[in-house]
């Protein structure tokens, strides 16, 4: 198996510096002075990624918890429940925050670091996402596959920019920070009236004639954010194809063929909503299955194309990963094409199983490999600081 970073490019790793742009207002003006005193909890001996670590076992305990008590997305959890998720979203949030304030702290900073950070926030989205549909009461529908494919865009589109322009950018409004906030304050106020709240019509909360409503598609306060999130992404995604456009044209690069980077992803995300709509079994029973499986799927492109940044690789493009989903899709779709299906009704959950099983124990290997690579090369430890000799 080749490696996963060339012994070429391992050099390259000593001559990256982290670059990002953070034009959230947020940020800047409300919680830059919390997350100031909220590192200083933090031992000068815990490393960075220890922070991050912790912060991401959060939501995973929130996610494990919501599985407990509402598998399907719709059953109503105690509001102690729905007070942890928030608790686990806030917490992630703010580990997620300081990390990097750790590893300056402590001198640790390295390509490591942002390597760690993204895998961990990859992880996270998806899972996040479910907590929010749960929350909502989303259930196993189409709402809830649109609010992770549109997190996994957002997150895929972020990763594809920072490696053409060398700059992470944080917008004013959209940011990580944002979100964070936004999904941490929907499970508490949730937890203090219930789930019921998102199933208020957003038409009762403006001020137009009955006339008018009757002529709108129904449309609740949850589908509404959904729906705001999918507006918003327009313009986000055409953001950053101008930054990228731009960057190609600094460094001289083709821009179409910088463009062609997004293709596999977006044939990825379709060829899922192919299979969801082919397979309707799986999307009404089995939904948070699938979602786990796209995760680490997505974990592991986005998490390459990471690499190839901090190394200066080429960007990958079609991987491993790839195959489970158009395997899956092409399985989904055989019937309409005159095909039999290779997995046909309850033998397609089981390949479901082997798609998720490959998928978290590819994205465990690379991660593993890529950690020890990294602190072999660069002589350091991963989740905790190695003194250095005189």
């Amino acid at each position: 198996m080749a490696p996963y970073i060339p012994q070429h490019y391992l050099p390259n790793l000593k001559k990256y510096k982290y670059q990002a742009i953070d034009k959230s207002f947020i940020s800047k003006y409300v919680l830059a002075e919390y997350w100031n005193q909220l590192v200083k909890i933090f031992p000068l001996t815990m490393a960075a990624n220890m922070v991050t670590l912790l912060g991401s076992l959060h939501v995973i305990v929130a996610v494990i918890l919501n599985q407990f008590y509402a598998p399907n997305l719709v059953e109503t959890c105690p509001p102690w429940v729905y007070f942890a998720f928030s608790a686990c979203i806030w917490i992630y949030g703010s580990f997620d925050a300081v990390d990097g304030k750790q590893a300056r702290r402590t001198g640790t900073a390295s390509p490591l670091g942002e390597l760690f950070d993204h895998g961990c926030d990859s992880l996270v989205v998806s899972l996040i996402m479910v907590l929010y549909a749960s929350t909502c009461q989303l259930g196993e529908t189409w709402w809830t596959v649109a609010l992770v494919f549109f997190a996994l865009t957002n997150f895929y589109m972020s990763t594809m920019e920072e490696y053409h322009t060398h700059i992470l950018f944080l917008g004013y409004f959209s940011g990580p920070v944002e979100g964070i906030i936004s999904f941490s304050l929907s499970t508490l106020a949730t937890g203090i009236f219930g789930p019921q709240i998102w199933a208020t019509s957003i038409y009762s909360l403006m001020p137009l004639p009955a006339s008018v409503v009757e002529m709108l598609p129904p449309l609740t306060l949850a589908q509404s954010v959904i729906v705001g999130m999918g507006l918003i992404l327009i313009p986000t995604v055409f953001a950053s194809f101008s930054n990228i456009a731009k960057a190609c044209r600094e460094q001289k690069k083709n821009v179409l063929s910088a463009y062609a980077d997004a293709i596999p992803f977006f044939a990825s995300i379709a060829s899922c909503a192919v299979w969801l709509h082919a397979s309707p079994e799986i999307r009404t029973q089995h939904l948070v299955l699938f979602l786990m499986f796209v995760g680490f799927a997505f974990s592991y492109i986005v998490g390459r194309v990471i690499v190839a940044h901090v190394t200066g690789a080429p960007f990958p493009k079609l991987n491993r990963m790839h195959i489970p989903i158009f395997f899956g899709t092409a399985n989904a779709i055989a019937p309409s094409i005159g095909l039999a299906k290779m997995f046909d009704g309850p033998n397609e959950l089981i390949l479901i199983y082997i798609c998720l099983g490959y998928t978290a124990i590819q994205y465990t290997h690379f991660a593993l490999e890529v950690i020890d690579t990294i602190c072999s090369y660069l002589d350091i430890n991963c989740l905790t600081i190695k003194k250095k000799t005189e």
